[in-house]
């Protein structure tokens, strides 16, 4: 569970990494052929990279979703379980005063 919870943390960190920094306008250039060339492999970078952040936020929030239910049924067991040696025991007679 415990890397499962490292993989979380670090994908949150980059989901909020990319929230902070505002993307800059692109103006494209009326240069030469082998500037409009380096815009457009720029281009598809970028679009690349919105499809992998696209997929990232996915992923974190289905992940997100199977911790909490993880954590529900984890809780649901807790509730549930049979009480251990060390626990402590109700009284069923009523014999407290010894």
């Amino acid at each position: 569970m415990r890397p499962l919870l490292c993989a979380l943390a670090g994908l949150a960190l980059l989901r909020a990494a990319g929230t902070e920094a505002a993307p800059e306008p692109f103006m494209p250039s009326r240069g030469d052929s082998a500037r409009s060339t380096g815009c457009d492999t720029h281009m598809a970078v970028h679009g690349r990279l919105d499809v992998i952040e696209e997929t990232v936020e996915k992923t974190v929030e289905h992940l997100e979703a199977e911790v909490k239910g993880l954590l529900s049924q984890l809780e649901e067991l807790a509730w549930n379980l049979p009480p251990g040696p060390f626990s402590p025991t109700s009284d069923l007679l009523g014999d407290d005063h010894f």
